[in-house]
């Protein structure tokens, strides 16, 4: 199981954040409720394991609304009418385990990616992840992506790939990966559930001070 393993996860870094800095200090801490963070979850879970859903939407939201539950499939009929996003859920690994080594502290570190695309050919590899917002317009989406750390999630994601522990005595499975790209793409959970999208990797600095977040 994922959270059993004994690795430091980006969500650790989170908390070890706001235990150091004050729970107040975390924008995603101070405005996100419980059952804002369970929404999100079982949003996931549609997503990426729609084959769980049954259990855990009883573990996670057992009086959850039939508001809820419409809100949950609009926001899967958006994602999925939309053919980027439809042709690299088709196409990529869902919830992909990465285990990997910090190379500069010796840290064993892992990381769950929503999707990961990897064309062997081409010699790249793509990262997806899915967020639900209360962002309306495209700036509004790109400004949360600052205000929650995405920046310091997408460093510490890519340098996951980067820096993947060997397989079988080998090398690391994308070893040889010459381009990494990682688009965040947002869902509005109010009507009408517009996409955005984010290429984390085509933003001026934004990777490389995410960065600096997670090695401090």
């Amino acid at each position: 199981d994922y959270r059993t393993l004994p690795r430091v996860s980006n969500s650790d870094l989170t908390r070890l954040k706001e235990a150091h800095l004050g729970y107040w200090s975390v924008p995603s801490a101070r405005w996100a409720t419980q059952r804002t963070k369970d929404f999100g979850k079982a949003f996931h879970q549609h997503l990426l394991e729609p084959e769980t859903i049954g259990t855990v939407l009883e573990q996670l939201l057992p009086d959850v609304a039939p508001k809820e539950t419409a809100q949950l499939q609009s926001l899967m009929q958006t994602i999925r009418r939309d053919s980027f996003c439809r042709r690299y859920l088709r196409q990529s690994e869902r919830e992909r385990v990465v285990l990997f080594t910090d190379p500069t502290t010796q840290v064993a570190c892992k990381a769950r990616l929503d999707t990961v695309y990897t064309s062997p050919k081409r010699r790249n590899a793509l990262v997806l992840d899915f967020k639900t917002t209360s962002a309306r317009t495209q700036a509004q989406f790109l400004q949360s992506c600052y205000d929650y750390d995405y920046d310091r999630q997408a460093a510490f994601y890519l340098d996951s790939l980067r820096y993947a522990d060997p397989v079988a005595g080998g090398r690391g499975e994308w070893a040889d990966t010459q381009q990494f790209r990682f688009v965040f793409i947002g869902v509005m959970k109010q009507k009408p559930h517009r996409l955005f999208a984010v290429d984390a990797t085509s933003l001026p600095g934004f990777i490389a001070y995410g960065r600096k977040k997670y090695q401090f």
